[in-house]
């Protein structure tokens, strides 16, 4: 696999017109195409404990995360790996230009919560949390939002992100992290993008080597305790487990149909990929030019926490659900 040296890259005409939380980013050019440099986070804000590292290693997590969904098939942003300003950065291929936009999920539910408020007389609300996402309330935009139950696929590809997002430890599609592109009156699913929060990128080698030490069946509570950034009630987070195992006493009769199809479906697409993802991390070099890739305690828990959710979680329901 092939590290780059963005080092001399250009600055893209898009430079300065990205944002978000997860650290700082550069539009450059690669090949005379834009593309949007990502860099760490420090964790050196964050309460001091040895559990972190002093900078993310997200990155990292975007590029493993995003290849991982392109393995399997899925329309997702083209991410390479390579070092710019004396750090690790993941390129991501900027699927914008001046005549398309993203409108993320937050702004579409936005658009047109005063008249559906009024016209369906439903109390539409965001929760004060950014992170958390009502089940409830996306699914009556999936329904009748004019902006979002147009876009052909829609509650597929949410219960999909679920399901592979559980599987490489994302937790953090919330409405910011997805949407679609819009190009005049044309609309589609934008390709997936952010998936930076995959595989713990805050935790330290130090928490990891810990991790592995641990009694196996400690360590595989530990994989399969991934906390979604779903809620049904408003307050409480789901898990991974849980999320899977939602019932029509909780979401629509529709949406668990779709719930469970994504379930099956994905089950039998990872496991028909399961050797060429697991090759494609082993394939990634510790190290390029003195700087550290990723370390083998690392690479190994990413590995381990990807098959223990694999067998342990969605496998298992897979097959109640077959049987």
């Amino acid at each position: 696999m092939e590290i780059f040296d963005f080092s001399n890259a250009e600055y893209s005409n898009r430079n300065g017109s990205y944002g978000g939380a997860a650290g700082d980013k550069d539009g450059i050019l690669i090949n005379g195409e834009p593309w949007i440099a990502k860099y760490p986070k420090s964790n050196e804000g964050m309460a001091k404990s040895d559990k972190l590292s002093k900078f993310s290693q997200t990155p990292l997590s975007e590029f493993i995360g995003s290849h991982i969904y392109e393995i399997l098939g899925y329309p997702v942003h083209k991410t390479l790996l390579g070092i710019r300003k004396n750090n690790l950065v993941v390129a991501c291929k900027d699927f914008c230009d001046e005549n398309t936009r993203l409108l993320e999920m937050r702004t579409l539910k936005n658009i047109h919560i005063s008249e559906m408020n009024q016209n369906f007389n439903v109390d539409l609300h965001e929760t004060d949390d950014g992170h958390l996402v009502n089940l409830k309330e996306l699914f009556i935009h999936f329904e009748l939002n004019p902006e979002i139950s147009k876009i052909n696929g829609i509650s597929e590809r949410f219960w999909n992100q679920v399901v592979i997002d559980g599987l490489i430890g994302n937790n953090d599609r919330n409405n910011g992290n997805w949407g679609i592109l819009s190009c005049g009156d044309k609309r589609e699913l934008a390709p997936i993008f952010d998936n930076g929060a995959s595989f713990y990128p805050k935790k330290s080698t130090l928490a990891i080597e810990q991790i592995l030490k641990l009694p196996e069946a400690d360590q595989a509570r530990n994989n399969t305790n991934v906390q979604e950034p779903f809620t049904i009630d408003g307050e409480h987070h789901l898990n991974y487990r849980s999320i899977l195992d939602l019932t029509e006493s909780e979401i629509s009769a529709a949406q668990v149909e779709l719930l469970k199809a994504a379930v099956i479906s994905n089950t039998e697409l990872v496991e028909s990929k399961l050797n060429e993802i697991i090759d494609f991390v082993k394939s990634i070099p510790g190290s390029y030019e003195g700087y550290e890739i990723i370390s083998e305690p690392r690479r190994e828990y990413y590995l381990k926490s990807f098959i223990t959710r694999f067998e342990d979680v969605l496998k298992k329901r897979r097959d109640e659900l077959c049987s």
